[in-house]
């Protein structure tokens, strides 16, 4: 696939607080439809192509010893999640940025799609310390080398096979080591403790809760 050149497309969705629960490490799959940016003839190709797929399922894909977490095998799903997380980044009127971005992976129940863990340091405006965060994505591959990055799943099998996995204990310790991280950014730094704190009553008061 050599000198292929790649179509990454990424399917968005704005999160209204969503990046409040990824500020305080919240693993969650949301249920709600993602807005999609691809042509219609993509969503037809991918339709058609996870159709395709139904009747192709790794097998043992639940096993944490048959599908261990993998650190950034696949090019096309790191390239297609970081460019995920920068337009993210472009949408949040808080955050400057997502640093350090770090692709985990685990094979999806069917072939060429994959459950994304993606570990980053994001820079919120105007504090110094960034706030380590962990992230879920579901990603599709077809086979010209293109990967569909979505935020949210709406077959419940997946969402439960992704639900599922994510009790793996590689995934656990990625989440303990992430949640970690994020406490001991907390705790030095009282600007950011104050903006973390902000930004959970703005969450309150647009939710009503």
């Amino acid at each position: 696939m050599e000198g292929r050149e790649k179509d990454c497309s990424v399917i968005r969705k704005r999160h209204k607080g969503g990046f409040l629960l990824v500020i305080l490490v919240v693993f969650a799959v949301t249920l709600a439809a993602v807005g999609s940016s691809l042509t219609e003839a993509k969503v037809q190709k991918a339709q058609k192509t996870t159709s395709n797929r139904l009747y192709a399922e790794n097998r043992g894909c639940e096993i944490m010893e048959l599908n261990p977490l993998r650190t950034e095998e696949y090019p096309e799903i790191t390239d297609a999640v970081k460019e995920y997380y920068r337009q993210q980044g472009e949408e949040a009127s808080f955050v400057e940025s997502y640093d350090n971005i770090r692709v985990y992976t685990k094979e999806g129940r069917y072939r060429g799609t994959y459950v994304v863990f993606a570990a980053y340091d994001m820079k919120i405006k105007d504090i110094y310390t960034k706030v380590p965060g962990l992230g879920t994505v579901y990603a599709q591959t077809d086979e010209e080398g293109g990967c569909q990055i979505s935020a949210a799943v709406e077959d419940e099998e997946v969402r439960a096979y992704i639900q599922e996995i994510a009790q793996h204990k590689d995934v656990q310790s990625l989440m303990t080591k992430t949640q970690d991280a994020y406490q001991k950014a907390v705790r030095s730094d009282a600007l950011l403790q104050e903006a973390l704190l902000d930004l959970k009553n703005a969450y309150e008061d647009s939710t009503g809760s």
